[in-house]
């Protein structure tokens, strides 16, 4: 069996892994509930989440992922030693994957390059801002975010960097880890250069082409492979594109949205599709343990017991962007 932990009203990303037949047997846990647990049964554990959870909460995580490892059970990311989207895209661009740089507001920095956009540090809206061509649209999208209630402790500045697969045309491409396995994911494509949801149409057979032909042969599982072990991050998947050949790595997210595709006019796509969502189950099944033997573990770390005396009756986790 194989838990995912996750904040409450996120548990939708892997409904549908859930509920395949291919799948093997999934519990999806909340934050809330692990928090409240004395004790937990013996299974493969999958922290996700990590970037909406508050400090505090994620040393409880971190108590608990102890507890977990030390009665030897297999488990995925580690609260207290993953980075997330500050600390993961300054660390990236100091280690010279990433050309682009990130700034806290706090830090009196100004970019290197411009333009930039303003993004939350947490969470997974769009941006807080469209791209400013230099410091006087900053100071003009700080004051206006700011005048719409988003704390200044919770931006950061971001040089842009991207680049059209077409003219006229952006790209955004994805790469999974579940542990050992790399797996390259289905390409975004849309007009604009904030690539998320995609649009619909907009991609030519020639891309979906060139998409299939990644899938499978997975030509950037190397450079990802060091941005993860950057992150610390041993279970999501990272979003990137490629500027003058080179990756970009946007951001590693730990709480990856996970659905089978089974419907597209393109037979590339369709194919690339089927892949991708065989290579998922293939590798989640390679992480179950099956069956493990012996008594539930008990979580004995006072932080963990001192928050069930005081908060343990409290909903915690929440819904969060």
């Amino acid at each position: 069996m194989i838990r995912f932990v996750m904040t409450r009203g996120h548990e939708r990303t892997h409904t549908k892994v859930v509920k395949d037949s291919g799948a093997p047997r999934i519990e999806l846990l909340h934050y809330d509930q692990l928090f409240a647990s004395r004790q937990l049964p013996r299974a493969a554990y999958v922290f996700t989440d990590l970037d909406r959870l508050a400090s505090w909460d994620l040393e409880l995580a971190a108590a608990v992922h102890r507890d977990l490892v030390a009665a030897g059970l297999p488990v995925l990311n580690d609260p207290a030693r993953i980075k997330t989207r500050f600390a993961l895209l300054r660390a990236l661009h100091e280690a010279g994957l990433n050309e682009f740089n990130v700034y806290r507001l706090d830090e009196g920095l100004r970019p290197s390059r411009y333009p930039v956009f303003l993004r939350r540090a947490a969470g997974h809206g769009r941006p807080a801002s469209g791209l400013l061509e230099d410091w006087g649209a900053v100071e003009r999208a700080v004051a206006s975010a700011l005048a719409r209630g988003i704390p200044e402790s919770s931006l950061l500045l971001v040089e842009y960097a991207a680049e059209p697969v077409r003219p006229g045309l952006f790209r955004k491409l994805a790469l999974s880890r579940i542990g050992p396995c790399w797996l390259p994911q289905i390409c975004v494509h849309d007009v604009r250069w904030l690539v998320k949801y995609g649009k619909l149409g907009c991609a030519t057979p020639e891309l979906y082409e060139e998409e299939l032909g990644i899938i499978r042969e997975n030509p950037f599982a190397e450079p990802l492979r060091r941005a993860f072990e950057i992150a610390g991050i041993e279970y999501g998947r990272a979003d990137f594109g490629l500027v003058g050949g080179s990756v970009q790595v946007y951001e590693i997210n730990t709480n990856p949205t996970l659905k089978p595709g089974t419907q597209h006019p393109d037979t590339n796509r369709l194919e690339s599709l089927r892949l991708v969502w065989t290579q998922h189950m293939a590798a989640l099944r390679a992480l179950d343990p099956g069956p493990l033997a012996g008594p539930p573990v008990a979580l004995r770390d006072p932080r963990l017991q001192r928050h069930q005396g005081l908060f343990g009756r409290l909903i915690r986790s929440r819904e969060s962007p």
